[in-house]
């Protein structure tokens, strides 16, 4: 089983990895929330998307299935069931998710979190395919929020 990891909220980062017989690439695109009123209590939600790509090398003549799982780190939060969006000591709690009704909290599989299985299937020679995981975030409606650019670092980690 080989891991690869990579910073989530950069704008497009790509780094490439190989299996046994393909090579794959992982790259993002971060969750932008945008602007955020602390006395409405109405949460905001946005989205965001792992996209992972793998191809075949042009001496592989069998088909090739390559099963992977995507999980997200905590970011600068100490657990998993609130993460906090940070900006200079003042805090932003929210989270990610892996279904669009922000139910099942992405995470590593660990605390009641849920990773997100992929599998590949590449075809021979050259065969390419890929898989856009979406991931849905929610900031927490009613926060007690002063004005400025809050952010956080998320850690996205591919086993296969």
């Amino acid at each position: 089983m080989r891991t690869l990891a990579l910073a989530f909220l950069c704008p497009l980062l790509t780094l490439t990895f190989h299996a046994s017989a393909a090579t794959c690439s992982a790259s993002t695109s971060g969750v932008a929330f945008g602007a955020y009123n602390p006395i409405q209590a109405v949460p905001v939600d946005s989205a965001g998307s792992v996209l992972v790509n793998c191809t075949k090398g042009a001496l592989d003549s069998l088909p090739l299935t390559v099963n992977y799982s995507v999980d997200l780190s905590r970011g600068n939060s100490s657990n998993y069931a609130s993460r906090e969006m940070t900006s200079s000591a003042r805090k932003l709690y929210y989270n990610l998710y892996r279904d669009a009704l922000r139910i099942a909290v992405w995470g590593d599989s660990s605390g009641g979190t849920v990773n997100v299985p992929g599998m590949l299937q590449l075809q021979a020679p050259l065969g390419t395919a890929s898989a856009t995981h979406a991931i849905y975030g929610r900031v927490f409606g009613s926060q007690n929020a002063v004005p400025g650019g809050y952010a956080d670092s998320i850690v996205v980690t591919i086993s296969y």
